[in-house]
């Protein structure tokens, strides 16, 4: 499904902040299958919306 692939390429440019840590990095260094994330600094946060959020560029 070629829209859905495009939908995904989009979101892996967003930032990811750790909850545990505070480490700010783009997404794709979370994740190696596009499924599972964690904190690639601490190892320990799991998930967006559970251990890791969201930045928007235009929050600092």
């Amino acid at each position: 499904m070629p829209g859905l692939e495009l939908r995904r390429e989009a979101k892996g440019r967003d930032e990811l902040v750790c909850r545990k840590c505070d480490a700010r990095f783009p997404e794709g260094r979370a994740t190696q299958d596009g499924w599972h994330y964690s904190c690639p600094e601490c190892g320990e946060a799991e998930g967006i919306g559970e251990g890791l959020r969201r930045v928007r560029p235009t929050e600092q």
